[in-house]
């Protein structure tokens, strides 16, 4: 009787894939490539030299889950007449020597440069006291936010229970804001460049006016 082949170590055994090296076909495409060696690093824009242009400032009130911080220089913020539309909030700067003529329309308020956690730049915009020297629970909340905001990161939430925001601040959040290197001119410049109202004649004007 013909004795059976006794067994040998197969090479087709099953590899053990727990054990390193692992078993790699060499001749399989980008078997040999190593892409994690190209990792780029976290400041990889930085060490490229990457800067970043910005083109574009919003005016609007920071959103209720972004932590931001307002600039503390006293000539990076100021008051101004702001004409707000209702139906999208945005705003146009409106020459002082509009504000009779167009009173039903404009509010003073003061423009805050800030920046959120991304870097992004902004204008908040709120209301200063009236003629009658009065100003709202919002307005008010909306100030003294600013106001912590110059020196930590804080995010605003509306309560409309009291009136007013709540506003929280990020304890454990200790990295400085990183600004633009824009003057606070070349922001305003940006944030109104094609909202600027300087006669009766500008567009928006005339529409409130029921002209157009």
């Amino acid at each position: 009787m013909a004795q059976k082949p006794a067994k040998t170590e197969a090479s087709s055994a099953t590899p053990d894939l727990t054990q390193a090296p692992y078993p790699t076909d060499t001749s399989a495409p980008g078997a040999s490539l190593d892409l994690t060696s190209l990792r780029l690093p976290q400041n990889f824009g930085a060490s490229a030299g990457v800067k970043k242009v910005v083109t574009t400032v919003p005016v609007r009130k920071p959103g209720n889950q972004t932590f931001v911080r307002v600039h503390p220089g006293a000539d990076w913020s100021m008051a101004a007449l702001i004409l707000q539309l209702k139906e999208d909030g945005e705003c146009y700067f409106v020459m002082p020597t509009l504000a009779a003529d167009l009173a039903q329309e404009v509010r003073a308020k003061q423009l805050y440069t800030y920046v959120g956690r991304d870097g992004n730049v902004a204008l908040w915009p709120v209301n200063l006291p009236g003629d009658d020297g009065r100003l709202d629970q919002w307005s008010q909340s909306a100030h003294s936010a600013a106001d912590m905001a110059k020196n930590s990161w804080v995010r605003l939430v509306a309560n409309r229970h009291v009136g007013a925001y709540d506003v929280y601040e990020a304890p454990n959040v200790s990295d400085e804001p990183v600004w633009p290197e824009l003057s606070f001119r070349e922001v305003l410049n940006l944030a109104f460049k094609d909202r600027l109202i300087t006669s009766l004649d500008h567009p928006i004007v005339k529409r409130l006016r029921g002209e157009i």
